[in-house]
């Protein structure tokens, strides 16, 4: 792959970290982490009249057909703002998803959700039993419709979602995967909040006897093990993104606070010691880069992309600690106060502890694809 961004690239990065370094300063992103939904709605729709939520769906459905790559670099962008939305999970994941799997009336609301009016989040992790294996809510068929019960977890921004793309099987057969969209204004469909540090706003997504028509089927059988695992390889891409975006931030800041305070009559930044940290932390912080920026060209060229995926992602719950525990040394008692905007980027950009899958997962993937 060529590591150099195109013009139309670079362009997109800057007019987003202008924009968002104007509308979201620090004291901003507080106040929208506070907000009920987890995100300013108002910023959301202002989003898409710019063209950044449908920038990767297809034209006929209101985007721009941009490659995937280009919406990973606007994720970047976004993680160095720190800026709290659904951006990730409901575009990156649930609307790609969406327009890959196609179907009678997706492009209409593909289209509204690129302006910002739905909001369409997936659903597929199911609950636990007492085994600890996965069970997904089961279908029955009764006549032409689909009958849906059984509980999803860790839905993101569950309690704000108009639809929800949810993975299910069929009853008596988990062996056999169906995927269906379903509006949150469904009888029988109930959202609860969970309490949780990630600013995704998890929920529980309850779904009792409810009831869709056939055209509510998005994919079964084999199909649906393609659709969700490629949705799933592009939101952990997506989220390496973010982390890349918030750890840039992070770098920058440490090695501006090593310029500027004074220790002994000298600026920190000039013992040896903590010269290597920050140098420690630019190297972690280009690797986890160029990982990711193979991994985002990989799945916008429509290549198999396991393996990558699994590298990026190990990669990043390996320096992601690291890398912060040596920007909150270098800070020093600063670094530990809520109050320091470090803490905004440090709790956006441990994700690998809590939104992506565990590093054992990885790491098996990596080798054994």
């Amino acid at each position: 792959m060529n590591v150099q961004l195109n013009e139309t690239q670079q362009m997109l990065k800057a007019s987003a970290r202008e924009f968002l370094s104007e509308i979201c300063p620090p004291k901003k992103v507080r106040e929208m982490r506070a907000m009920p939904a987890g995100f300013s709605p108002e910023l959301w729709k202002e989003m898409g009249s710019l063209g950044w939520l449908g920038l990767a769906f297809p034209e006929s459905a209101g985007g721009s057909a941009m490659p995937f790559l280009d919406l990973c670099l606007l994720i970047e962008e976004l993680g160095h703002a720190c800026v709290p939305s659904p951006f990730l999970e409901s575009i990156a994941g649930a609307g790609l998803l969406l327009a890959e799997a196609g179907g009678t009336g997706r492009e209409e609301l593909l289209t509204a959700v690129a302006a910002g009016g739905k909001l369409v989040v997936p659903a597929f992790h199911g609950i636990a039993d007492d085994e600890g294996r996965r069970v997904l809510p089961s279908m029955q068929r009764d006549g032409n419709d689909y009958v849906i019960d059984g509980t999803h977890l860790f839905v993101p921004y569950g309690g704000y979602a108009t639809h929800f793309v949810c993975l299910a099987t069929v009853a008596g057969q988990p062996d056999d995967p169906m995927l269906f969209l379903i509006p949150a204004s469904s009888p029988g469909v109930t959202v609860i909040r969970l309490r949780s540090m990630r600013d995704e706003r998890p929920s529980r997504l309850e779904l009792a006897g409810v009831t869709l028509a056939a055209d509510a089927l998005l994919a079964s059988g084999e199909e649906v093990t393609k659709l969700v695992r490629r949705a799933l390889n592009r939101m952990d891409a997506a989220r390496c993104f973010d982390i890349v975006g918030a750890l840039s931030w992070v770098l920058e800041d440490t090695v501006s606070y090593a310029k500027d305070r004074k220790q002994f009559g000298q600026p920190i930044g000039s013992f040896q010691v903590l010269q290597h940290y920050c140098a420690d932390m630019h190297v972690m912080l280009e690797g986890l880069k160029m990982a990711a920026l193979h991994t985002g060209w990989r799945l916008s060229e429509g290549l198999e992309a396991d393996r990558e995926v699994a590298v990026v992602c190990a990669y990043a719950h390996s320096v992601v600690p690291r890398f912060l525990a040596l920007a909150h040394q270098i800070h020093g008692a600063m670094g530990v106060t809520i109050e320091h905007d470090l803490h905004l980027y440090s709790t956006r950009a441990f994700a690998p502890g809590h939104s992506l899958a565990p590093l054992s997962e990885y790491l098996e993937a990596a080798l054994t694809v």
